[in-house]
């Protein structure tokens, strides 16, 4: 295992807690940009389980828009430039359907 599967399973905690502030699932984003930063020295099993999250984020989108919306606008994704890669900056389009999306494991796409 590579030194990034503990911020991976704290990814996935945060997808999975409804409860949580909007500020810490706005973190959330921050972290997932991170994790995405170091993508290339993750494992395969390490890339397998980070889709499988990124799927359970797209899963409650829409909640998740409704309760990051609180203390973050994602129109300001555009205005940062955030890339259409980090799709999470963008969620709000993907709960509209005009974004696609892709979740991948490195060697082939999954979705």
């Amino acid at each position: 295992m590579s030194s990034y599967k503990q911020d991976i399973l704290n990814y996935a905690e945060d997808v999975n807690d409804m409860d949580s502030s909007p500020f810490e699932s706005l973190r959330m984003l921050h972290d997932r940009s991170a994790i995405q930063r170091v993508y290339d020295q993750l494992e395969f099993d390490e890339k397998v389980h980070l889709a499988l999250y990124d799927l359970k984020l797209i899963e409650h989108a829409e909640k998740m828009v409704e309760h990051i919306s609180k203390v973050y606008d994602f129109n300001l994704s555009d205005e940062k430039q955030i890339p259409l890669d980090e799709w999470w900056w963008h969620l709000n389009k993907i709960v509209k359907g005009t974004m696609d999306f892709g979740v991948s494991t490195g060697i082939g796409k999954v979705m």
